[in-house]
């Protein structure tokens, strides 16, 4: 059931911000239905079988003149509505927020843009770099310059953000009986990342240097690993566990600079005599922090993630179980992850239509006139 059975919510989206949010929603209870272009290829809006999951679809043609009048009476259906269009689209097409809270005043509305709904970048287009980048996240995690990272950063940051404004506005309606408007900026949910550094924001900032105690080690074969040990028992670990016990007294924190190379290479020299896998099985045990360097697959067969089922399959295609685990005082779980397979683009718009009221003679005409697929 999930802690948000019983709540409806409308995903309007159509990148992956939006997916991310509405499939955390689904996997702790809510109902989702995708509002779809009709003919629509969800794998090409970045979204496919992992952010479609647990989802119906009801097919709208938005081009159609009376697009927004079944947009309108489908709302009603929902708790929430999410969207991701440039502000003010739709209360310009005559269906935003501001139409919609009239008629239903209970109605959580949540907008995730690039920049927010107002200032001067409200309006610009933009794609995932362009918001790390903006937000100061970018030179956070590698200062120099250029770099990009090889997957996006911006767009679950945003999803789960935009997941947690919802959640926080149910909450809050349950209390005063009204619904909200929520705006997310994907920009500014990335900068707050930055929050745990107060030197973040200044013109002094910098990073976590690359120390040998806090960097990632080539092993035998050809696997990394992770070492992070600045703490003086973890680094004594460390070194006692890799044969270098004669370190163990000083973490590099309390060296001169100038032994740093000395002991980054003593350290390189140990971790690629064994292979990665040893490494971790030796060393995690006695306290080390140390752990493996995983690509996509490796993590899939990673000993920790199969035991607590943190993989799961949907259409044979591996993806995150939800990572939300809620258990009652019992220990039965609350939470799990959804693997309902998505539901084709349209594969609910004649149950969507009859569920708000729409006869099946109105819905074949609907239909023979394009609105709807």
């Amino acid at each position: 059931m999930g802690p948000l059975s019983g709540v409806r919510v409308l995903d309007l989206t159509r990148f992956p911000p939006g997916g991310y949010c509405t499939m955390l929603l689904a996997d702790l209870g809510a109902e989702v239905c995708r509002v779809d272009v009709p003919g629509a290829d969800l794998r090409l809006n970045g979204v496919g079988v992992g952010l479609s999951r647990a989802k119906r679809s009801l097919a709208l043609n938005y081009r159609h003149e009376r697009a927004m009048e079944v947009l309108r009476k489908v709302t009603g259906w929902a708790d929430v509505l999410v969207e991701n269009n440039r502000p003010g689209d739709l209360e310009n097409r005559g269906f935003g927020y501001r139409q919609a809270s009239e008629e239903y005043p209970r109605l959580v509305w949540c907008a995730i843009t690039g920049f927010g709904q107002d200032g001067p970048y409200a309006a610009w287009p933009g794609h995932d770099l362009t918001y790390t980048a903006q937000a100061g996240l970018l030179t956070e995690i590698i200062a120099e310059l250029p770099w990009q990272p090889e997957n996006t950063l911006s767009l679950p940051i945003g999803g789960l953000f935009a997941a947690t404004g919802i959640m926080s506005a149910l909450f809050d309606r349950q209390r005063n009986g009204r619904g909200c408007f929520i705006d997310i900026s994907l920009a500014e949910a990335t900068t707050w990342f930055l929050s745990g550094n107060d030197a973040s924001l200044t013109a002094d900032a910098s990073g976590l240097p690359a120390t040998p105690d806090r960097r990632l080690y080539e092993c035998e074969d050809g696997r990394f690993v992770s070492v992070a040990a600045p703490d003086p028992r973890a680094w004594a670990a460390l070194c006692k566990g890799v044969g270098l016990e004669d370190l163990a007294a000083a973490p590099p924190a309390q060296r001169e600079p100038a032994d740093a190379a000395d002991v980054e290479a003593r350290l390189s020299a140990a971790f690629a005599s064994r292979p990665a896998s040893e490494w971790v099985e030796t060393l995690g045990p006695r306290g080390a922090a140390i752990g493996p360097v995983n690509r996509g697959a490796d993590v899939v067969h990673d000993a920790h993630v199969k035991a607590r089922s943190g993989v799961v399959e949907v259409e044979g295609v591996p993806l995150p179980a939800n990572p939300i685990r809620l258990r009652d005082a019992s220990g039965t779980p609350a939470t799990s992850t959804n693997t309902t397979p998505p539901s084709a683009v349209g594969a609910d718009t004649e149950s969507m239509l009859a569920a708000v009221g729409y006869s099946p003679d109105e819905i074949d005409q609907l239909r023979a006139e394009g609105v709807v697929g």
